[in-house]
């Protein structure tokens, strides 16, 4: 296969519960965003993370490009921000050869790890996957010799850490093809192991994508498949990591977010959920030109927040950026996003502390939404609280799937359900003031 940059082109969830509920979401003004000092130079596609060291928070930031978008607008520089002075201090650049983008960094203990990659050539082999694995000392903000080599080099990958011992690196880009294999790193043994691959196929196989672990639970979204000019993916999988045995992954069906697609978002874990911030809806080039040939692409506005029954609207980026590769997650329900690209292939410089407010499901008396029967072998009746003007409906199954959609007018929705197959299913109804009613359905 031709390297990227030549190309032109049901399950029975523990929600189970046999009363139907309403759910008053958070509005998208959940989020606070706050300006703080700037990148020292404009940096997209870098390897972002944030450590805490001696009680102070640290954000990270490896490589990536700048200005131009260019193959020699990729650098090694380093930079560390400190969190409570508000200020950027440069590091020694990443001990490569050479500068590289869609790198991934994690923290594990006093150690920043930072995995993967890929360099940018004029000619043949125009790109190249980068097997190391830089190792920076967050005590004394050295380099420490490069860690034992990944054995599938990569780029574009998911990474995440599981109970501050293991960095898993799942799918990605290697050289000239997309693969499945999860690679995971220990750091105190400095050695490989491989875990459960995802599935072979282009559900689960995916560059570009972004995720967290949430407990023993995979978490990723979005990337690009192989298929023709790389289309971004809309898709959600989840993966159950084995406690006693960390390399055993239970993969489960691939779900489809339903609210669009994401390449190269970042994720974070807020309130024990993850959530997707910027990316773009198209797939691109390093230098954020569509591989479809639709031109230059823009980001997505769109956070994105899965409540463990589908994918919601967690609000607005601001500003609207893509081309991320990671944010610094500090504590309490907060982040940095630093760098990406924002509108019209502007590499940006620009820093946000970005804060969850009061993020509160809030559960509704039973009786506020009425679903009977519930469960139900085919036809059911959910009655509303109050009349519904010009609403839209959704169901989807238990895993995010849509089975079902249509306009609400009424005080009532009778649904059939008859031809849909035994499980849980999810309605969910958005209203004009930001909220949403959602009840849980059984089909028997």
């Amino acid at each position: 296969m031709l390297p990227r940059s030549t190309r032109s082109s049901c399950l029975r969830l523990v929600l189970l519960t046999l009363a139907a509920k309403t759910w008053v979401l958070p509005t998208q003004a959940q989020f606070t965003w706050t300006s703080v000092a700037p990148l020292p130079m404009p940096t997209a596609n870098h390897a972002l993370c944030a450590g805490q060291v001696n009680g102070v928070w640290n954000v990270y930031s490896f490589g990536g490009i700048t200005t131009g978008l260019t193959n020699d607008q990729i650098h090694r520089d380093a930079f560390k921000y400190d969190v409570s002075l508000d200020q950027w201090s440069t590091l020694p650049g990443v001990p490569d050869a050479l500068g590289k983008i869609a790198a991934s960094a994690s923290v594990v203990g006093t150690t920043a790890y930072v995995i993967g990659g890929y360099h940018v050539f004029d000619g043949a082999p125009f790109e190249l996957s980068s097997n190391k694995v830089h190792r920076l000392d967050l005590l004394t903000d050295t380099w420490l010799p490069d860690g034992a080599p990944v054995p599938v080099p990569i780029d574009d990958q998911v990474q995440a850490v599981w109970r501050d011992s293991l960095i898993y690196v799942i799918t990605g880009w290697s050289n000239n093809t997309n693969v499945p294999n999860v690679q995971v790193y220990d750091p105190a043994l400095d050695t490989w192991s491989a875990g459960t691959p995802v599935p072979n196929n282009n559900q689960y196989k995916a560059f570009g994508a972004n995720g967290t672990i949430i407990s023993d639970t995979i978490y990723y979204f979005g990337g690009a498949s192989t298929a023709s000019n790389f289309p971004a993916q809309d898709r959600l999988r989840i993966g159950h990591i084995d406690p006693l045995q960390p390399m055993n992954i239970t993969w489960l069906p691939a779900g489809t977010g339903g609210l669009g697609a994401r390449y190269r978002p970042a994720c974070v874990v807020v309130n024990d959920a993850p959530v997707w911030i910027g990316g773009s809806a198209t797939s691109y080039n390093y230098d954020a030109v569509a591989y479809n040939g639709s031109g230059v692409v823009q980001p997505a506005t769109e956070m994105l927040r899965w409540d463990g029954a589908l994918m919601v609207s967690a609000g607005f980026t601001v500003p609207h950026v893509m081309d991320l590769r990671g944010a610094g997650a500090l504590d309490n329900n907060s982040f940095i996003v630093a760098g990406g690209i924002g509108t019209s292939q502007t590499v940006l410089d620009s820093v946000w502390l970005v804060t969850a407010d009061v993020v509160s499901i809030e559960e509704a008396s039973v009786q506020d939404l009425l679903v009977a029967p519930n469960p139900t072998t085919g036809r059911c009746v959910i009655r509303f609280p109050s009349a519904v003007r010009k609403a839209r409906f959704d169901l989807r199954d238990a895993l995010g799937r849509e089975v079902m959609s249509g306009s609400v007018n009424d005080i009532e929705l009778r649904l059939d359900l008859t031809d849909k197959m035994a499980g849980v299913y999810v309605l969910h109804i958005p209203l004009e003031n930001g909220t949403a009613w959602r009840a849980t359905l059984i089909r028997e």
